[in-house]
C-alpha cells in the first residue's frame, strides 16, 4: 500500500500573515490542497496530514477528503520529528510512504509517480527527488560514496566547505519504507547547530543497511517551496506563463 505524510504544521514567519502556511492561495487554491491532490492523483491511497500551528484551519480545508487523517506536532522540533508525529497512525503499515512538504503546491502528481516508481523498481529502502543547482547556496547537498551512492544529505549551516561544492540537491520529497522510516526515526538525534530533529538523517542511517536512491529532476517552479510573499507571487506568475 502506498501511503503519505504531507508536513503542513509550521506557522510561515515570513509570510507575515496570521494564516497558517499551507493556507495561503496559490492559484486560487490552498497550498495544501494542491498537495493532497497531487497525491490522490499519484494512486496514494492513504494521506497523513502533520498539523500544528492553527491546526483548525488546516482541518476545516481538508474536511472534504475521506481518505486524509491527521497528526499533530505541538511543538516544532524538526522535519524528523513532525514525521515521528504520524507514527501512531502508520506504524504498523508496510509499503511505500511518500513524504513531502505542505509548501510546495505545484509538485504535481508525475514526479511522485516517478519518484514511486524508481523506489520499487529498483527495491530501495529510501529515493530522493534531487536537483542540479549551479548555485546551491541554502540547499541540502546529497553525499555520494566512491560507488556514486547516497549515503548523505547535509544540511547548509552543517556542510563543510567541500561539500558545499557539491551541486546536487535536496528538493525535500521522498519516499520510504514505511517499516525502516519509523525503526530509522528512531535513531535520529538533535545533536546539529539547530537542534532539531532532521529527517535527512535517517538517509546515512539506512545507508549503513539498505540502498538509498535518487531521481534526478529537472528544477523548475514546481519543485518550489514557498516561505514568504515574493516566493509566492513568483510561483504564480511561473505557473501563469507555463499554461
Amino acid at each position: 500500500m502506498r501511503h503519505a505524510i504531507i508536513l503542513a504544521a509550521g506557522k510561515g514567519t515570513r509570510m507575515h500573515s496570521e494564516l497558517p502556511k499551507c493556507a495561503h492561495l496559490v492559484l486560487g487554491k490552498p497550498m495544501i490542497n494542491h498537495v493532497v491532490d497531487a497525491c490522490i492523483d499519484a494512486g496514494i491511497e492513504d494521506i497523513v496530514v502533520v498539523v500544528g500551528y492553527k491546526k483548525e484551519e488546516i482541518l476545516a480545508l481538508l474536511d472534504k477528503y475521506s481518505n486524509v487523517r491527521f497528526a499533530i506536532q505541538d511543538e516544532q522540533l524538526g522535519t524528523g520529528h513532525a514525521v515521528k508525529c504520524a507514527k501512531h497512525l502508520l506504524k504498523n503499515e508496510t509499503g511505500s510512504t511518500v513524504i513531502l512538504p505542505g509548501d510546495m503546491p505545484l509538485i504535481g502528481s508525475e514526479n511522485i509517480k516517478e519518484l514511486l516508481k524508481q523506489q520499487e523498481n529498483n527495491h530501495n529502502a529510501m529515493t530522493i527527488l534531487t536537483a542540479l543547482f549551479d548555485n546551491p547556496f541554502s540547499y541540502g547537498r546529497i553525499v555520494r560514496n566512491m560507488e556514486n551512492n547516497v549515503v548523505g544529505i547535509v544540511e547548509e549551516k552543517e556542510a563543510t566547505d567541500e561539500q558545499k561544492l557539491i551541486k546536487e540537491v535536496n528538493t525535500g520529497l521522498y519516499v520510504v519504507d514505511n517499516k525502516l522510516l519509523f525503526e530509522s526515526l528512531e535513531l535520529v538525534n538533535n545533536n546539529n547547530n539547530k537542534h532539531e530533529y532532521y529527517l535527512t538523517d535517517i538517509v546515512g542511517i539506512l545507508s549503513n543497511n539498505y540502498k538509498v536512491g535518487s531521481k534526478i529532476s529537472v528544477y523548475d517552479y514546481r519543485l518550489m517551496g514557498i516561505n514568504d510573499i515574493d516566493t509566492l507571487n513568483k510561483v504564480e506568475y511561473l505557473a501563469q506563463r507555463a499554461q
